[in-house]
């Protein structure tokens, strides 16, 4: 057996095999003597058969393993390639990045730029989950469950010769396949790592919909972010750009486990081009732009009274400084406030009571302040 193919089989079992043989017309012989082997026929020519050994780790189980690949690549005028694909995915969700650019050309990768790929990477599905717990445009800080579903996942073997970089996570727990029985498929919610998985195949379509036209990028500002694109992940995305070139293809290729989808379906691929970078770059920053100017509602304790008169108009300006937590930070906010509300802050200041205030925050400086106060009141 070629060395080559035999290291790209590594991680292929006995169970992912059967998987993908029911899901291609074909049955398991439960009737066949030797529980050693998995024997399968083919549905429309009982006497076609193929047998894997029952155990993973035996010494013949590579070789069987390698006649089926090769007996089926014929048979179903599939590559070896595909065929490997599909049975690694039975139970598990993979992502493909294949590098395409002049930099790769010479059989190498620069390892500054290997490095922020896969620092890209790390993001990508970090920030994915992160969207997931809480769907926003941005996250100004990773949350702890993120961290544990990132964990989740895996680098995987690339394909030789190229640059590929691939991203596996178990979607289905293979030991409890009995969990997972056709009739009951679909009652079955979303594992929070398929849905991670999705939600970066989403945002990705989402992205090239926008370079194609098919959608508008001032629709993804306003509602992407649910199911889909962020600013993070725009960013994460944008780390698979190799700096000072604009020739680079990156192609973009999803599996999803056929234990959830319940059939061998090709692969979906979206290729990324340097426009795809550039919108990707627009939608990050029309992101932040919306995220620094929004409506809230902050609860906290008053620091610090000032009265001053404004030159501009001759009136008085009463200022708080509102001590709250946003966006994961303790931060100290002006607000300009009416006599009537600036009294009462007075009096909350001197009782040490809390307040609550509404309106619009601007973010955009390092200095937080509302630009416009609906509501003040004393808690």
């Amino acid at each position: 057996m070629n060395s080559i193919i035999e290291k790209n089989l590594v991680g292929i079992t006995a169970a992912s095999v059967e998987k993908y043989l029911l899901f291609t017309g074909w049955e398991r012989d439960l009737d066949f003597a030797n529980h050693r082997l998995r024997v399968f026929y083919y549905r429309e020519d009982p006497e076609f058969r193929l047998a894997i050994p029952n155990n993973d780790s035996s010494k013949e189980f590579l070789s069987k393993l390698y006649d089926i690949i090769i007996t089926l690549s014929d048979f179903q005028e599939k590559s070896h390639e595909e065929i490997i694909e599909a049975m690694k995915s039975a139970y598990v969700d993979r992502i493909q990045f294949r590098i395409i650019s002049e930099i790769t050309k010479g059989g190498k990768l620069p390892l500054s730029y290997a490095t922020k790929c896969i620092e890209g990477l790390r993001e990508l599905v970090l920030y994915a989950a992160c969207a997931e717990e809480s769907a926003r445009p941005i996250c100004m800080r990773a949350f702890s469950q993120a961290q544990t579903s990132l964990d989740k996942f895996q680098f995987a073997q690339t394909g030789y010769g190229s640059f590929v970089f691939n991203i596996d996570v178990c979607v289905v727990d293979e030991e409890n396949e009995q969990d997972y029985l056709h009739e009951v498929i679909e009652q079955l919610p979303d594992s929070d790592e398929h849905k991670i998985v999705k939600r970066i195949k989403t945002a990705i379509e989402q992205i090239d919909g926008a370079v194609r036209q098919t959608s508008q990028i001032r629709d993804l500002v306003a509602t992407g972010y649910q199911d889909g694109v962020t600013a993070n992940i725009c960013d994460a995305l944008g780390k698979l750009k190799p700096e000072g070139t604009t020739d680079i293809q990156v192609e973009t290729t999803f599996h999803f486990a056929e234990a959830i989808t319940q059939t061998v379906e090709e692969p979906s691929r979206t290729m990324l081009e340097n426009i795809h970078f550039m919108v990707a770059d627009e939608l990050s920053k029309r992101f932040k732009d919306r995220n620094l100017i929004e409506d809230v509602v902050l609860t906290g304790t008053i620091k610090m009274l000032t009265k001053e008169s404004n030159p501009d108009n001759n009136e008085v300006e009463n200022t708080i400084k509102l001590v709250t937590r946003i966006d994961g930070q303790t931060r100290s906010i002006s607000v300009h406030l009416p006599a009537a509300d600036h009294i009462a802050a007075c009096d909350a200041y001197r009782d040490d009571r809390e307040v609550e205030v509404s309106g619009t925050l601007d973010k955009s400086q390092s200095r937080w302040f509302f630009t416009d106060v609906a509501n003040f009141r004393v808690l």
